[in-house]
């Protein structure tokens, strides 16, 4: 995430004669990235890029620690002053509470509120109002810009609400539910999902979007005069969910997604009354609600110095190691070749093993100062991938045949599953989807690819002919994982028995081997089991070939009735025959003569009959059909002579009298 911080705001916590350029260039070299910085009426504004798992680093003095830690290895004096951490904070005992929270621990981490009266709101002092104007926060009133100021300052977000607005002042924080609605601080009108964290009020109404934006029903005004203040810590998972399904993606949402240290909670609590009574004339007026139900419990990560010098690949002295460490706020205890580290609160999360450790050492140390050595390794070729191979031959193939390759989102929406006849319990939902039209792994890709003929109709001129290759995502019993099908689709409009010769000469191609077509019993129900063909080769299903439904067609808003083909590439590639045995050009023409067959059998029974009449028949091909009388053009010839006419008449005959019986 990035953030925006002033240079006034970094040295409330940082004390170093180092220039805001030596800060930004040193600083950048170890630690959090300075995208950039320039000069604003006398103070230096700094772009500052966080890393998703250092969120403790997402405010001033979380940027001033680490910037203490890295200046003093530049040589440049520079220590951390003004630590949150290092406050003795005390807030008065007795007095009556009026108001009252219920709780679910598996929402909250961490949650601090008091309330405060005599509130007199005004605009913040010029000085602020510029700060957060710096900062990119737009200022509004002395006690809204205190939460947005101490944001910035301590990374840790806080809120206000209108204490008066609140019915009964009896509050619940709880999961929202589907369709719920909440009209947020900046006046939009946001339908909530489900599972979105929200508190409630006695009289049912959503006053808090929780970790995003505040609700509008307890907006702070000028005629508020008593205030709740919070200073929450809530599961990250959910805030990411709600903040990117609402597209909400405030500093606060960025911030609790990452999961901040609910050690802070109090001295920010602490500040932050502290700013309301001399800005706004505030006065406590409750005991402190300190809700904490899993507290912070300490651990320590052991280290080897030997081990450490081998994995950097070079000897840092013991001392060198140990200060390093203990100026990014850990506690160590070291012997001649260990030492054990007490993980600060603020590390929790991304300090876990020796190698982070060892991580925290070589950046801070200087990752330029370690020597480029160019490691020795004898790189193995990767054996031929059959699959991928495959998948190229006939990308190239199709669109040598003038198809157009598509590419789609594997994921679809409820209404395209609908749509297209198919049910949602044969695909794997997403627990965090960003939008309705994004909530489904696919398990076709027809679907997808009628949309796209359904786009493009009328806007080009010819036939529609498209094709995709990509993954679907079928679901596994007992399994929260699917299982990734290397999938074929093509979708043309023109004659099925184009797009059928199109798919025989292309599976000919790939040496598939024993090529048949058979009636579908049960297609996908998308396909018009009456026009749709299985696809199998030696007995293995390896697709559909067929015409969608037409009320899927009408559903899609389809005008054409193109063919569809779906292809299992994991069945094809299986039956490619890897080695091909080569069968010699005759060195006798063959003879080709057309023939005529009345029969109700199946147009492919009736090619499979005519070649399994005799050797000397090497392709069958068809014509055409006039009710049920089917014409075709055969080929006849030998390896050994030149045939004969009656020969060939002869086999004729045959043919006729085998339809015949």
């Amino acid at each position: 995430m990035d953030i925006i911080l002033t240079d006034r705001s970094l040295r409330k916590f940082l004390e170093t004669s180092a220039s805001a350029q030596e800060i930004a260039q040193k600083v950048s070299l170890c630690g959090p990235t300075f995208d950039g910085f320039h000069e604003v009426d006398g103070d230096f504004i700094y772009k500052i890029e966080a890393i998703t798992n250092r969120v403790d680093s997402a405010s001033a003095q979380g940027v001033a620690r680490e910037a203490a830690a890295i200046l003093t290895q530049f040589k440049i004096p520079a220590q951390l002053i003004n630590d949150p951490y290092q406050d003795k904070i005390k807030f008065p005992l007795g007095l009556p509470q009026p108001f009252h929270f219920n709780f679910d621990q598996n929402l909250v981490v961490r949650f601090v509120a008091i309330s405060l009266e005599n509130i007199s709101i005004k605009p913040s002092p010029l000085a602020t109002q510029k700060f957060l104007e710096n900062c990119g926060q737009k200022p509004l009133n002395n006690c809204i810009d205190i939460t947005n100021e101490l944001t910035i300052l301590y990374g840790l977000p806080s809120h206000i609400f209108d204490l008066d607005k609140l019915a009964t002042q009896n509050l619940t924080i709880r999961e929202s539910r589907l369709g719920e609605v909440v009209i947020t601080l900046d006046h939009q009108v946001n339908q909530l999902s489900g599972g979105d964290l929200v508190i409630e009020d006695t009289s049912g109404r959503l006053i808090d979007l929780c970790g995003i934006m505040g609700g509008e029903v307890a907006m702070v005004d000028d005629h508020t005069k008593s205030l709740l203040l919070i200073v929450p810590v809530y599961h990250p998972a959910k805030i990411r969910h709600s903040s990117l399904y609402l597209q909400k993606r405030t500093l606060a949402a960025q911030i609790y997604e990452k999961g901040p240290d609910p050690e802070l909670c109090l001295a920010v609590m602490s500040k932050a009354i502290q700013l309301i009574k001399e800005r706004a004339g505030g006065e406590i007026s409750s005991s402190l609600l300190d809700y904490y139900p899993s507290p912070y419990k300490p651990k320590s990560v052991s280290l080897d110095f030997n081990w450490l010098n081998h994995f950097i690949g070079i000897d840092i002295d013991n001392k060198t190691v140990i200060s390093i460490l203990e100026s990014l706020g850990f506690s160590v205890d070291a012997s001649a070749t260990q030492l054990s580290c007490l993980v600060p609160s603020w590390r929790y999360h991304d300090i876990n093993l020796k190698e982070d450790l060892a991580e925290e050492v070589a950046r801070i140390y200087g990752y330029y100062r370690l020597p480029s050595h160019i490691p020795t390794v004898t790189v193995q070729p990767e054996p031929k991938n059959l699959l991928l191979e495959t998948e190229l031959k006939i990308k190239k193939y199709l669109a040598c045949h003038g198809l157009y390759e598509v590419y789609n989102s594997s994921l679809i929406s409820q209404s395209l599953i609908d749509r297209t006849l198919q049910s949602s319990a044969q695909n794997l939902k997403l627990q965090n989807a960003l939008s309705l039209d994004y909530q489904y792994l696919r398990n076709s890709l027809i679907p997808s690819s009628l949309e796209n003929h359904k786009h493009n109709q009328g806007k080009v001129s010819g036939l529609i002919k498209t094709f995709e290759i990509a993954h679907t995502y079928q679901k596994i019993v007992n399994s929260q994982l699917p299982h990734e099908l290397p999938t074929l689709a093509i979708l043309c409009e023109g004659n099925f028995l184009d797009y059928k010769g199109l798919l025989e000469t292309l599976l000919t191609f790939l040496q598939v081997r024993k090529i048949d077509f058979e009636p579908a019993q049960k297609p996908p129900p998308y396909f018009d089991p009456a026009s749709t063909a299985t696809v199998t080769s030696d007995g293995l299903l390896l697709g559909y070939l067929g015409l969608p439904k037409k009320l899927v067609l009408r559903n899609i808003g389809l005008e054409s009735s193109p063919t569809a083909i779906e292809i299992n590439l994991e069945n094809l590639v299986s039956k490619i025959n890897s080695h091909p045995i080569y069968e010699p050009v005759s060195e006798y023409p063959n003879l080709l003569e057309d023939i005529t067959i009345k029969s109700k059998y199946l147009l492919g029974d009736i090619i499979k009959i005519i070649k399994n009449t005799s050797d000397l028949i090497k392709e069958v091909q068809y014509l055409g059909s006039y009710q049920q009388n089917h014409s075709f053009r055969v080929s006849f010839g030998s390896h050994q002579k030149n045939l004969q006419q009656s020969e060939v008449n002869t086999l004729k005959k045959s043919i006729q009298q085998v339809f015949q019986t």
